[in-house]
């Protein structure tokens, strides 16, 4: 339906009331009116009726009279002919009387006159002495009169009666009428109005579950106030999560960081310690011996430059863990990237944990290095502090042959996921952990990280114990730059 005199929800279901309104008040309108008039004919008919019965009581008296004699038989029939001729001036004087009933009551106020002028000029001739002489005449006139007064009363039950079927007729109509513009109005309103309604809600349930695109695919069509209000404050909602969203994750980046940094430095240890101790065997043996072999002095040499390039590649890969960038995805080997991540993790790894790194078909594919070793990491970190000083951990990765896919696993043997919070660990800021010790955001933003690659997470606890976290990543760039809504 075309809503030509507004476009806001609240004034096309105030209009909808406002026209219901209406029609409810034209049917009461109607039906008092219809009601008047048939308590109007109802009125006419009981003056009627008490008409024919006053007829009849003439009638009576008159054949008493003529049988009898009797003086106050004539008074009584003189008495209900001035009473037929009240009822009939009532009657005259009624509104809708109808043009027919108004002949009839014309002609009957005739004949009763004719009536009583006859029985006047009987009752004078019997009391001159002679004997009935319009015995005929009268009686024909009664009779008459009295068909008269019978036919009145019976088109005036007709007329009741029509009328009534009229009402009956009119309010079926009228209810149908109502009927079918409620259900006009309801369905127009719900195309107009509950659909979108249902829409938003159908878009603010999918942000709920984590999907960060806006739906606007039916905010072109619907030309509605509230709709387009709604539509902008989830567009502006959605910007300000995004951003907020950046902002965790680079502080998520920066924990883990600073959780890193103790492990990084037992890393730069040792290769910054074999570097000195090669630049002080040199050293010494210089001071020495002028004389020191040149192959000797290049092999300490070498030792030093492969510790400190071994210090320097640590340290570069911890400055670029923590360095806030846009999504840049990069072509990379399955096998360096999980290389790089344990790499970065080593130094908090327990010396009873025993880590594994298993490569089942290198390939390479497309994903931002930076924001994926972040994810991993989360999960390797949370799989240490699962598993406490003793246990193993597996980190493996490689093509998937089923599913055309990167496939990569973090499984640890430790306790497990409880049944009851396993489908509540990547909701934000939930944690098992005590009070202090975590922030419940870690794997919420890893599962948004994997998302925005074109990638999906999973969690699963075997039946012989600890956990498995599985991470599918598509091969081809197109499918990251889909998912990524073009951020890259």
């Amino acid at each position: 339906m075309n809503w030509p005199w507004t476009n806001s929800i609240a004034q096309r279901i105030q209009w909808g009331f406002y026209i219901m309104i209406a029609m409810v008040m034209a049917g009461l309108f109607f039906s008092g009116g219809t009601l008047s008039r048939v308590q109007s004919r109802v009125i006419v008919l009981e003056k009627v009726t008490k008409l024919l019965d006053t007829v009849l009581e003439i009638r009576r008296y008159e054949k008493n009279w003529i049988l009898y004699g009797l003086e106050d038989d004539l008074a009584i029939n003189h008495t209900m002919v001035a009473n037929a001729f009240a009822l009939i001036e009532e009657l005259d004087g009624s509104d809708n009387l109808g043009k027919e009933t108004y002949k009839k009551l014309k002609n009957i106020k005739m004949i009763l006159g004719e009536y009583e002028d006859l029985m006047e000029r009987e009752a004078e001739l019997l009391h001159a002495g002679k004997s009935h002489k319009m015995l005929e005449t009268i009686r024909e006139k009664g009779k008459y009169l009295v068909d008269l007064a019978d036919d009145l009363n019976d088109s005036t039950r007709s007329s009741i009666n029509s009328t009534l079927s009229s009402v009956h007729a009119s309010g079926v109509l009228l209810l149908l009428i109502f009927t079918l513009t409620a259900m006009f109005f309801a369905r127009n309103l719900a195309t107009s109005v509950v659909r979108p309604l249902r829409q938003i809600v159908h878009c603010t349930g999918k942000i709920a579950s984590g999907e960060t695109a806006p739906c606007t695919d039916f905010a072109e069509v619907v030309n509605l106030a509230e709709i387009k209000a709604v539509m902008q404050a989830i567009q502006y909602m959605l910007h300000k999560i995004e951003n907020r969203e950046e902002l965790i994750i680079q502080k998520e980046k920066l924990a883990a960081v600073g959780t890193l940094v103790a492990g990084v430095a037992h890393e730069l240890n040792n290769p910054l310690s074999n570097a000195g101790t090669s630049a002080e065997i040199l050293l010494e043996e210089m001071r020495e011996n002028e004389d020191v072999p040149r192959k000797f002095q290049l092999e300490m040499l070498e030792q030093i430059t492969e510790q400190t390039d071994r210090a320097r590649t640590i340290v570069r890969s911890l400055l670029e863990f923590s360095r806030e960038r846009e999504v840049r995805p990069e072509q990379l080997l399955v096998s360096d990237v999980l290389h790089q991540t344990m790499d970065l993790v080593r130094g908090e790894i327990p010396t009873n944990v025993e880590t594994r790194l298993l490569i089942s078909e290198d390939v390479f594919f497309w994903a931002d290095k930076q924001r994926l070793q972040q994810g991993l990491v989360n999960l390797l970190l949370n799989a240490f502090h699962a598993l406490g000083d003793f246990g193993r951990i597996e980190l493996c990765g490689g093509f998937d042959d089923d599913t055309g896919k990167v496939k990569i696993e973090v499984r640890d043997n430790g306790p497990g996921i409880p049944d009851e919070i396993v489908n509540k660990i990547f909701d934000p800021f939930f944690t098992t952990k005590d009070v202090g010790e975590g922030s419940g955001l870690g794997l919420a933003v890893t599962r948004e990280i994997i998302t925005k690659h074109g990638g999906e997470i999973k969690v699963s606890c075997p039946d012989e114990g600890g956990t498995v976290f599985t991470i599918m990543l598509p091969v081809e760039k197109s499918g990251f730059l889909e998912q990524s809504n073009g951020k890259s």
